[in-house]
């Protein structure tokens, strides 16, 4: 990780706050947790528990006494109609037709997050020619936001069906650009 650079997580109650001290653990120093409301969340069908309707996005630089790093104050106060941006973001789940489908038309992956979503992250966080990296990129979603944002990308994933997804989705952004974008597997 470049000496100025950022790190973003985001998670569920199931895993984020373990996550969190982990990162303390390790010396990471928290810069804002993000809370992304899901206007549409899926439904408890077993009705044992409450719908969860959220997930935490942790925002963190290396250390405490890390001195630079990207916020982009001003864009993201645009995004959000001329007014500071607070860090609870009303945005829906992936659904309808940015949802990347399978050959049988089914979800290609099961959390695929909103372009609107890693738009608001990179966007707070990057500047333009900046690398992105995607540990876990699952249909290559964060890729694809960092490309169309004219930002550098590197994408993880172990399965071949995820890789081909993200390679095919990155080339129908734009031919030109495909050079930023590097899967490691």
């Amino acid at each position: 990780m470049a000496d100025d650079a950022t790190i973003w997580v985001i998670g569920s109650y199931h895993n984020i706050f373990r996550v969190g001290k982990i990162m303390m653990d390790l010396g990471f120093w928290i810069l804002n947790d993000v809370q992304w409301y899901k206007t549409n969340p899926m439904p408890n069908f077993r009705g044992v528990r409450f719908t969860n309707a959220t997930e935490t996005l942790i925002w963190a630089k290396k250390s405490e006494n890390q001195k630079k790093y990207t916020f982009n104050h001003q864009v993201m106060k645009q995004l959000n109609g001329g007014k500071q941006m607070t860090s609870v973001w009303q945005i829906p789940l992936c659904t309808g037709n940015e949802r990347i489908k399978n050959e049988q038309g089914k979800k290609a992956h099961s959390t695929q997050k909103l372009g609107e979503l890693l738009k608001r992250v990179i966007l707070s966080s990057s500047s333009e020619g900046d690398l992105v990296l995607d540990p876990f990129s699952g249909s290559g979603t964060t890729c694809a936001v960092a490309k169309k944002l004219n930002r550098k990308s590197a994408g993880m994933k172990k399965e071949e069906k995820y890789i081909k997804i993200s390679k095919k989705r990155l080339e129908n952004i734009n031919q030109d650009n495909f050079k930023n974008l590097r899967i490691i597997v």
